[in-house]
């Protein structure tokens, strides 16, 4: 063990668009010696560690992963080792995270962490997708909950019970269930839903349902994970009437940081580079290429 004890921060990287990490969640990356990342970080925010050590611990929904107690372990271990380490993290550490397992396992060990808050999936995407979870004169509030950690079906009625939107984080793999106990409790099976998948990325898809038709629209769960789910509410009209809502703008040159490309996210499209893309997704509609980005 190093005679330097180091620092661990942890750092929430936001739902996945670059432009959604905070000022110090991007200055603690450019000192980082060591970034122990999860799966939803997006590569572009990784480039903010260049020459930083870089330790993938994701979980997959579908895939492989990452014990907890490894993960810990890695942390304690290279702050001993008197390392400035960074513990990435999508959204935000302590919001359906657990950011809370870890510093205590830092605190137990006796390494010195910080936690740099993260834009959280409930305003970095829905707030980017057009869905105002509340609005003056319409409602005052809405409820949010986690659809992974129910053990019994029954449990989602008492969310269904809230008077306003509802939002469902890690749902997906329980929709027919929640579809199912909140028409039991009372609400309408034509109620809006508004689905977004890998929101903030270049993959991120939108669709627009009723709770009656939500569990047929996620009947292949690893078609949309991960999503946020809101049940009550809809995109707002100004958003879905924009002329390029829903594509893709490909830049075969040119920064994501132009003008060009602000101009074409005004308009409803998401730039992203020229890279090999994996299969558009059922929902995501055209997509649009843009050949160079203007200065």
């Amino acid at each position: 063990m190093s005679d330097k004890t180091g620092i661990v921060t942890l750092v929430g990287a936001g739902p996945g668009d670059p432009d959604l990490l905070t000022l110090g969640a991007a200055r603690a990356l450019s000192r980082a010696d060591v970034v122990v990342y999860d799966n939803l970080v997006c590569p572009e925010i990784l480039e903010f560690a260049a020459g930083a050590e870089m330790i993938d611990v994701g979980k997959l929904p579908f895939g492989k992963q990452t014990a907890q107690e490894t993960i810990s372990s890695i942390l304690i271990r290279e702050g001993s080792l008197g390392r400035n380490v960074v513990r990435l993290k999508g959204g935000d550490p302590f919001i359906f995270g657990r950011g809370t397992e870890e510093i205590e396992a830092l605190h137990r060990a006796g390494v010195p962490f910080r936690v740099i808050p993260g834009v959280t999936s409930l305003n970095g995407v829905l707030g980017a997708a057009g869905v105002a979870l509340t609005t003056r004169g319409r409602n005052r509030g809405f409820a949010v909950f986690s659809g992974a950690g129910a053990t019994d079906k029954t449990e989602f009625r008492q969310w269904a019970e809230y008077p306003g939107p509802v939002v469902v984080y890690m749902g997906v793999n329980r929709a027919a269930d929640i579809a199912d106990e909140f028409i039991h409790a009372g609400r309408a099976s034509d109620e809006p839903v508004v689905v977004v998948a890998r929101g903030g990325t270049p993959r991120e898809a939108i669709a627009e349902t009723s709770l009656g038709e939500l569990a047929a629209l996620l009947a292949n769960p690893a078609d949309w994970t991960p999503a946020i789910i809101v049940i009550g509410a809809a995109r707002e009209h100004a958003f879905s009437a924009r002329p390029l809502d829903g594509s893709v703008a490909v830049f075969n040159a040119g920064s994501l940081d132009s003008i060009a490309a602000d101009e074409l996210r005004a308009l409803g499209a998401r730039p992203a580079r020229a890279v090999k893309r994996e299969p558009t997704h059922p929902f995501a509609r055209e997509v649009a290429v843009h050949k160079e980005a203007h200065k």
